[in-house]
């Protein structure tokens, strides 16, 4: 039931409440009703002694002798439908009902159950002067009745739990439909559009001041979310010109005939830590773009298996003869896109695939095309990345636990990568690394 709308789960569980309660009231009711009933009977049997006597003492022609046998005519018409023994002072037998064929239901004073006939009965024995009376009658009428009872609860039970459903049903509707209007506006909410905010409920109740609390978070969210994206662009954007001049300066310095072959060698690894960092903050700009949804895309139709075969060129470059290169382009993979930024995601994986990749391995680039949407696969043989990175990849920032202090890159690139992918639409996955291949994959909408 852990998947089931909470409207379902409302009227199952006023359902089986109800249920439940009934079964558990019946249990107690019956048990109760059982009792006073046979409260009711013991009642009417010990009324039925008393009459007896009473009768033999006081009406004309009874007899004078309490030992002499009696005569049915002397039972009340009441009795003779019931078990009757009627016993002398010296407890000798004066009158036994016919139907009892037999059965003695002597016992102590006091009331019991016996069975008569295969029937539950009821007896009570009563010592009143010179006689003792045991009577009896059956329970069976008692029995059926609390039968019928039990049959018709077990008959209506589900018909009280399919009422109780359908009312618990309408009453989960009436109550979560707030709680869906607030998701279904909070859906509304994205990046694009943060001024968005929740409707608040008329009523003056908990989903109010819900609503009051969520909207609140939403502002502080939305000016956090506001600042850090300004500040992420503003920020690199004033460390250009500083590192720009930084840049110039050093090269400058290198050229200088009065500089030193020492100081050259230097200045030269100070500049590529400058073009490092030139790298991190256009990295920076287009990640805060992104994040803005800022990022200005100049889409128009090209053939993805061309932009690959471009990027297959930079490959052989790049592998200088240590790698063996594959390919596999369908051509006439038209789609409509900003070419400059689906070649910035081509160039990072075929560099990734190039820098990764042991001595003599092999890297495969193939294109081809999956319904309405075109492929990109860039695949390198090696070890298979750990689990624990290949959960946190496309982080920010987050490089491979196997990457050495030696290895180029600030870990960035694929998400970069990616964001860039879905700006398009599209997407960019780890397909797979099993030990034998380690496989991205660009996806894009086709073109028109």
């Amino acid at each position: 039931m852990r998947r089931w709308p909470l409207k379902i789960k409302t009227g199952a569980y006023a359902a089986l409440l109800t249920m439940l309660t009934l079964m558990v009231t019946a249990v107690f009711f019956f048990t109760i009703l059982y009792y006073r009933q046979r409260k009711e009977v013991d009642d009417e049997l010990r009324d039925n002694a008393d009459e007896l006597v009473r009768d033999l003492r006081n009406f004309r022609g009874a007899p004078v002798n309490p030992r002499h046998p009696l005569s049915v005519k002397f039972v009340p018409v009441d009795l003779r439908e019931h078990y009757l023994m009627l016993m002398g002072p010296e407890g000798q037998l004066l009158y036994q009902s016919p139907n009892l064929e037999g059965t003695n239901i002597e016992g102590e004073p006091g009331f019991r159950t016996v069975t008569i006939a295969q029937q539950a009965c009821r007896a009570g024995s009563f010592k009143m002067g010179d006689f003792t009376v045991h009577v009896a009658m059956s329970l069976a009428p008692l029995e059926a009745f609390h039968a019928d009872l039990r049959f018709g609860l077990l008959m209506t039970l589900p018909l009280i739990g399919v009422m109780v459903f359908a009312g618990g049903l309408w009453l989960g509707n009436r109550a979560v439909a707030p709680v869906a209007a607030l998701s279904h506006a909070a859906e509304a909410i994205s990046v694009e559009n943060l001024a968005e905010r929740l409707p608040t409920p008329p009523a003056d109740d908990e989903i109010a001041r819900l609503t009051v609390v969520l909207n609140s978070a939403f502002d502080r969210l939305r000016a956090a979310y506001t600042s850090a994206t300004r500040f992420s662009a503003d920020a690199s954007h004033q460390l250009k010109t500083p590192v720009a001049v930084l840049r110039a300066g050093l090269e400058s310095l290198r050229d200088s005939p009065e500089t030193s072959a020492a100081s050259r060698e230097e200045l030269d690894g100070l500049l590529r830590q400058v073009r490092r960092l030139t790298g991190l903050i256009q990295d920076l700009l287009l990640l805060a773009g992104t994040d803005a949804r800022r990022l200005r895309l100049e889409s128009q139709p090209f053939d993805l298996s061309d932009l690959a075969a471009e990027a297959l060129d930079d490959l052989g470059v790049l592998a200088h003869d240590r790698l063996e290169v594959e390919s596999d382009l369908t051509p006439g993979l038209t789609v409509c896109a900003d070419r400059r930024h689906v070649a910035m995601v081509s160039q990072n994986l075929i560099e990734n695939a190039a820098k990764y990749t042991p001595e003599g391995g092999r890297v495969r680039v193939t294109t081809t095309r999956e319904g309405d949407v075109a492929r990109l696969s860039v695949a390198n043989t090696g070890p298979a990345l750990p689990e624990a990175d290949r959960e946190g990849i496309f982080e920010r920032f987050r490089r491979g636990s196997q990457v050495g202090e030696g290895t180029s890159g600030h870990g960035l690139g694929l998400n970069i990568a990616r964001e860039l992918a879905r700006a398009h639409g599209g997407d960019l996955e780890l397909v797979r690394s099993d030990g034998e291949w380690t496989e991205f994959a660009l996806t894009l909408p086709m073109g028109v």
